[in-house]
């Protein structure tokens, strides 16, 4: 492996740029140290920040239930590596921000049945945050550990967000969403990097990262203390026991509130087998009723997106083909039906197992450098049962305004 020709190929500024005030993202992860080594060996003048997000209300073990939560010490290790490189450190602490865009829209996830995108939520409060604390130190850019790609236009410097050269720790979806204020503002240096050559770097710089590294979706877990938590913050009308059904309105079982069971997530009855598990499928707020579905309903063909964060320039007045991906290791070929401004129809080459309320994202093409075209929250559409093969699957009438 050359690193340094890697390194040559990564983001290298001009002279002017260098004599710009830059915050750095700290996370206390490798990725955000190796980030703030790789700027200071280029002479920036750099400040780091730490997004701090507490929830203060929580009596429970925080640090197993927010895999991103960090402890005092934590931060004292962080602040102490800012020393070590000679650089400021600031920490951004937010406890009602954290509650208002993060815990709450989590319970109402888990009191309506639906799926929740906390994750996303989270990130978002994160990165406005951190752009606020820049703006307020009169810094010109934020660099970050993310692994993605930014191109800017170089006529109108429109920000295009691109798929990694690391497809298994790509984070381009996360980016996409983000405002184009904090787009235009951000450096991304590990963009050309996969995460073992940021690997190998950190050992070199002798880099003792805080914790794990952090996944998607590894937070708010079913567990006593969450589930405590809801049945003490949530008005108890929401928490109403009630009966279960499968989609032929049979009766399964009774339920001790909704909270319990989140959305698409296997419930086991009499010894059942994993593969025969039921899950959430909808959840009736009036009669306190759970829908439950067998893991085959999820299996979709073609969906509704809505509320989608379209990419400048991407054609959206006639059908166009892309690659819907749903996780690191899961996606497909897919072809797009715009809809209006932030709607579509997306119909998929083979079928793939989705969660209503998830978002997805639809790239230009699979692979590394790729354009992010869009990503969305997916609705079912009711007119495309899944059928046994051989059978004629129902038809979906594209003029529809769904």
């Amino acid at each position: 492996m050359d690193m340094t020709k890697k390194l040559q190929e990564t983001y290298l500024p001009d002279q002017e740029t260098r004599k710009q005030r830059v915050v750095i993202g700290l996370s206390g992860g490798l990725n955000s140290y190796v980030v703030a080594y790789l700027l200071k060996i280029q002479k920036y003048d750099l400040i780091g920040v730490t997004v701090s997000l507490n929830w203060d209300d929580f009596k429970g073990n925080v640090t197993d239930t927010l895999s991103c939560q960090r402890t005092p010490a934590d931060l004292e290790q962080i602040k102490t590596f800012c020393h070590q490189l000679g650089i400021p450190h600031f920490v951004v602490k937010a406890s009602e921000e954290f509650k208002e865009d993060v815990v709450d829209n989590w319970m109402t996830a888990r009191i309506t049945g639906t799926k929740s995108i906390s994750c996303w939520n989270c990130h978002e409060l994160r990165m406005k945050l951190l752009f606020q604390k820049m703006k307020e130190l009169e810094a010109s850019n934020i660099a970050t550990g993310h692994s993605a790609k930014l191109f800017r236009h170089a006529g109108h410097g429109t920000v295009y967000v691109h798929t990694s050269n690391d497809e298994a720790n790509d984070q381009s979806s996360l980016l996409s969403r983000l405002p184009k204020e904090i787009l235009e503002r951000m450096i991304l240096p590990l963009s050309d990097l996969q995460q073992k050559e940021i690997i190998k770097l950190g050992e070199n710089f002798g880099i003792t990262p805080v914790g794990s590294r952090i996944k998607m979706h590894q937070c708010f877990n079913q567990n006593d203390d969450t589930v405590q938590y809801i049945q003490k913050h949530v008005p108890k009308k929401y928490l109403s026991e009630g009966g279960m059904f499968n989609l032929e309105q049979n009766p399964v079982a009774d339920h001790k509130g909704v909270f319990h069971y989140p959305y698409g997530e296997a419930i086991l009855f009499n010894n059942q087998k994993q593969v025969d598990a039921y899950r959430l499928s909808k959840y009736y707020f009036k009669e306190r009723k759970m829908e439950l579905a067998k893991s085959d309903y999820f299996i979709r063909k073609k969906i509704f997106l809505n509320y989608c964060h379209v990419a400048d320039e991407t054609p959206w007045s006639e059908p166009l083909s892309g690659y819907l991906k749903i996780s690191d290791e899961e996606g497909v070929d897919c072809t797009i039906y715009p809809k209006n401004i932030s709607s579509a129809l997306v119909e998929l080459e083979a079928p793939l197992s989705l969660l209503e309320g998830a978002i997805v994202t639809i790239l230009k093409k699979k692979g590394k450098n790729s354009k992010v075209y869009l990503t969305g929250k997916v609705r079912f559409i009711a007119e495309e049962p899944v059928m046994e093969e051989g059978q004629e699957r129902a038809k979906v009438d594209y003029s529809r305004d769904y």
